[in-house]
């Protein structure tokens, strides 16, 4: 049984005075100390080099996000997803698959569900995160033109859960529109005349916040975790732009890049980051390859199985130091060549 934080406290704490020595800072003064840490020209080699020898758990779960029972309460720090696409998006056939529920109301219950275990499972003070495009209907399909305000729709769920709503980052994709629109046209409407309508090219980076306190972190994982002056500048705005990933293994992902800059931003290294609807991994494979522990968890056996390989590949050294563990009925482990697993508790991590 593996615990997470409490055992990796000691080795998070000798990584990063290897850090501070490295950079020549001294940490007598965290509020000044941080800062320099972040425009320290050794610091990014220096902590990609630290970050990468901590000792990180993973575990896989084929099942639905909307019964998150074996993930206890207020273990998760994180939680960065995306849900299925209402009726757009063409996803394999799968008892349960949320992206199939025909109408858009009993869609938003049935995703309540999955807000309410979120949550239940997160820290007080933790983030869920939602990747989200708003849905348009074509007149050609819906007899007239309409776009689903799913990220709206989304926030006010939320909020009536009892999250706390912030200001969301907006994701110009410019790359992926078509995809966004029914019929793939160029045009909506008659071309170079007016009252055509505007093209859906963005998505909806939303933040909500668990309410009842702020994170306390170690000093040690605050270390591990400063954002270098650069990228922080690029990450802290509220409009992204960035280039969509490909459809070919699943036809709604997000690229490795967008969750790396939302589990770099919004957790400490030696958290637990969640993703209830992991389709191929990628929030589970970025946290592996900074620091944090993940859990993720997928309804699909093709994507599922996808994941599984993505994670695990990337973790074949002999010398990786992340543990994974996959879980087909939450039930039973299998063990993997090469992987070390076995099933994890997550009530022990530090918050």
């Amino acid at each position: 049984m593996v615990e997470h934080g409490s055992g990796s406290g000691r080795e998070l704490t000798r990584l990063a005075g290897e850090v501070l020595r490295l950079a020549g800072v001294e940490i007598e003064n965290p509020k000044t100390a941080l800062p320099s840490l972040a425009k320290s020209g050794p610091l990014a080699l220096a902590l990609v080099e630290a970050v990468r020898r901590v000792p990180t758990a993973h575990t896989m779960y084929l099942g639905d996000a909307r019964q998150l029972d074996m993930i206890p309460d207020e273990s998760v720090h994180l939680i960065v997803t995306s849900p299925p696409y209402w009726t757009l998006k063409t996803y394999e056939d799968s008892e349960g698959q949320l992206g199939h529920v025909e109408g858009y109301d009993e869609f938003l219950d049935e995703l309540d569900r999955v807000w309410h275990h979120c949550l239940r499972v997160l820290v007080k003070g933790g983030r869920l995160i939602i990747v989200v495009g708003d849905v348009c209907l074509s007149r050609r399909h819906f007899g007239r033109h309409v776009v689903m305000p799913l990220h709206a729709s989304f926030q006010e769920r939320c909020r009536l859960l009892g999250f706390d709503n912030l200001a969301p980052i907006i994701w110009y994709k410019i790359a992926n529109a078509a995809l966004e629109v029914q019929n793939g046209s160029s045009f909506l409407g008659k071309p170079y005349e007016p009252n055509a309508i505007i093209k859906n090219d963005i998505e909806y980076i939303l933040m909500q916040r668990k309410a009842g306190g702020y994170r306390k972190p170690s000093l040690a994982q605050r270390v591990l975790s400063v954002i270098p002056e650069h990228e922080h500048r690029l990450w802290f705005q509220q409009i992204w732009q960035l280039p969509g990933a490909s459809t070919r293994d699943h036809p709604a992902p997000f690229p490795m890049e967008l969750a790396e800059r939302l589990i770099r931003m919004f957790s400490f290294v030696g958290d637990t980051v969640l993703d209830p609807f992991m389709g191929t991994g990628t929030t589970n494979l970025v946290a592996s390859l900074w620091g944090r522990n993940s859990i993720g968890v997928e309804i699909q056996p093709t994507y599922f199985d996808l994941a599984v390989t993505r994670v695990q590949a990337e973790h074949r050294s002999f010398f990786s130091t992340a543990t994974i563990a996959v879980n087909r009925d939450a039930r039973t482990v299998e063990k993997d060549e090469g992987v070390v697993a076995e099933p994890f508790n997550y009530g022990t991590s530090q918050r």
